[in-house]
């Protein structure tokens, strides 16, 4: 997409469900949502809804207490806060009629020691908060302050479980290889591998072809209150997450410290992965043309899958010689499948 959302917490080519972002601009609104898209609408008057046909879902702005009876979304609007359902400052999607809202808004924040008060509203909003159709409530905390102000640090659910969100910079994850580095090449014992020699940076490129990258990654999850166990304090992460020099994710570990997802990515392309692999299962490859699309899909114990490009659509054919064909409709970042076409023709 030409307007990509900032780079998320699981790094370049990852979204988690909370990096959806609305960009809000005067003669447009853009929303960058959890799966890469960048979604244009018109700008919004307050309590105003607008539909994409191309997407099938609603994008709002709060301002109103209630909707017309004649909008689809009048019974749903009524389950959220009414705060929420006032303030003209918060946006609000959703793709289907039973919920859940999705809401954006600003985080908290300290604000300067030269700041006007009130400041005005930034050009973005993030999602603070879900809205089911029984109007509960998946709320996400905001650092106010500080090197990851502005991430999500903290979730509670509509049940009361509070999780602590661990994260990390790059020059920390830097600082923190050093320590290892040294340690192993001082160690009689310590191992001598070609990762003794990797260089590790403070910071990380630009240019990468994705959205601004700050450097702060997702390091676990922990599960830090349950109303239904309110006396236990768990001793491990729920799940834990380690990264490339790049900021790439590269394992994926569960709670009992197992790691159960490894990915391997393209030392010339920023988040293009060319390996991945699941906890006991071979390891799956992909390669790529010149233009960053995948060709070909190679799985040592399973189908393979070759895939070839046209304008408005895209053939896949496995290694028994079956063929699947997308058709597409659209051009760049607006372009989608409408149609598939099954190896049995249906």
């Amino acid at each position: 997409t030409r307007t990509p959302a900032p780079v998320g917490v699981f790094g370049p080519g990852w979204k988690a469900p909370f990096d959806i972002r609305l960009q809000v601009h005067e003669r447009e609104l853009i929303l960058n949502d959890s799966g890469g898209r960048s979604i244009h609408f018109e700008p919004l008057f307050p309590g105003e809804v607008s539909y994409s046909r191309s997407e099938s879902f609603w994008l709002a702005r709060g301002g109103v207490a209630e909707q017309h009876s004649s909008q689809p979304l009048s019974a749903l609007w009524q389950v959220l806060p009414e705060d929420v359902r006032l303030s003209p400052h918060v946006y609000l999607a959703t793709n289907s009629l039973q919920g859940p809202w999705w809401i954006l808004s600003w985080p908290e924040r300290v604000p300067g020691a030269d700041e006007v008060l009130p400041p005005e509203p930034p050009a973005y909003r993030v999602l603070t908060g879900v809205v089911d159709g029984f109007g509960r409530t998946l709320a996400f905390h905001r650092a106010a302050e500080g090197d990851v102000a502005g991430a999500v640090t903290g979730v509670t659910d509509g049940a009361g479980r509070r999780f602590h969100l661990v994260l990390t910079t790059q020059a920390q994850r830097a600082e923190v290889f050093r320590k290892q580095r040294a340690t192993s090449l001082s160690s009689p014992a310590g191992p001598r591998s070609a990762s003794s020699s990797l260089v590790f940076p403070d910071t990380l490129p630009a240019g990468t072809g994705y959205g601004t990258d700050n450097g702060i990654r997702l390091e676990a999850v922990w599960l830090t209150h349950d109303p239904a166990y309110p006396d236990e304090q768990p001793t491990a992460p729920l799940a834990r997450y380690t990264y490339t020099a790049g900021g790439e994710l590269r394992a994926v570990y569960d709670r009992s410290g197992t790691q159960v997802r490894g990915f391997t990515y393209d030392a010339e392309h920023a988040g293009r992965m060319v390996a991945h692999h699941y906890a006991g299962r071979p390891e799956s490859c992909y390669r790529y043309d010149d233009t960053g699309r995948v060709t070909e899909q190679v799985n040592p114990e399973g189908l393979d899958y070759r895939f070839e490009y046209g304008e408005s659509r895209v053939i896949i054919t496995d290694s028994l010689n079956r063929r699947e064909v997308l058709y597409t409709e659209g051009e760049g970042g607006l372009k989608r499948v409408v149609k598939k076409e099954h190896a049995d023709g249906s």
